[in-house]
């Protein structure tokens, strides 16, 4: 399956290899590499140099490892940034206002081309989407309904690359804070802000009004990060949202 390489640049050379087996759909999402032995062999370098690359590939969510050593391509290829990003985001000792300014560039510009690339089968999924958050009352859903309704628009923008950062840059903020789309989908004083911006967004996208699907994201990402700045630590951990595992420093909204 694989060329030897040049023992120079064996990541580099590996990481192409795979690449491009990806790429013309010789390993698809999923599919179980060769074993290390044969690996190994076929690349033409010795089974711990491999293993080296594999768990570089793996931190960069490429590959997974399963007990017993077996190696795969991983599942959803969208994720493979969530771990880069998020160890860039400890080294700068970010803030998760930081996460989410990223993310608001990033939605505002996938919502204006979901607008100029909406099909009608786009816009029923999108209608869909807001009818169930409109019917339902249970926050977990109401969260879930959200994510699915963020990440509909980045896949109608037809741009992988903003699809794939944007989904990275959009767990990282949901490791930092668990639950914290739910929290904002409860239906209490700020649900219907958030709501009727959802609301708006999807018209202006289904309508192919570009320029207004750009305005009502900034709107709503604004929203988001001035009601976070509201939201005190003892809040979240009151609401079961905090996750324990992320510094207090990195989460204290200011």
């Amino acid at each position: 399956m694989f060329r030897k390489i040049d023992k120079t640049s064996t990541f580099n050379d590996v990481l192409t290899q795979i690449i491009e087996k990806i790429q013309n759909g010789e390993l698809k999402p999923g599919d179980a590499l060769p074993a290390e032995r044969i690996l190994a062999e076929e690349f033409g370098i010795s089974r711990p140099a491999l293993r080296e690359v594999l768990k570089a590939l793996s931190l960069l969510g490429i590959t997974v490892s399963v007990h017993g050593g077996a190696n795969y391509i991983a599942a959803d290829l969208r994720n493979c940034l969530t771990e880069p990003l998020s160890i860039l985001f400890q080294m700068y000792n970010s803030k998760i206002q930081d996460a989410l300014q990223l993310r608001g560039a990033l939605e505002s510009k996938a919502a204006f081309l979901a607008a100029q690339n909406c099909t009608p089968l786009d816009a029923a999924e999108l209608h869909l989407i807001i009818a169930k958050l409109d019917s339902t009352q249970d926050e977990k859903i109401r969260g879930d309904l959200d994510r699915d309704l963020h990440l509909k628009i980045a896949q109608i923008s037809a741009n992988p690359l903003i699809l794939s950062v944007l989904n990275a840059s959009s767990q990282l903020t949901e490791n930092m804070i668990t639950g914290i789309r739910s929290y904002f989908m409860q239906k209490n004083s700020t649900a219907p802000e958030i709501d009727s911006q959802h609301a708006r967004l999807v018209h202006a996208i289904t309508e192919k009004d570009s320029s207004l699907a750009e305005k009502v994201m900034n709107e709503h990402m604004h929203t988001i990060e001035r009601l976070l700045g509201e939201i005190s630590i003892d809040e979240l951990i009151n609401s079961d949202t905090l996750n324990d595992n992320t510094p207090a420093t990195n989460s204290d909204p200011v």
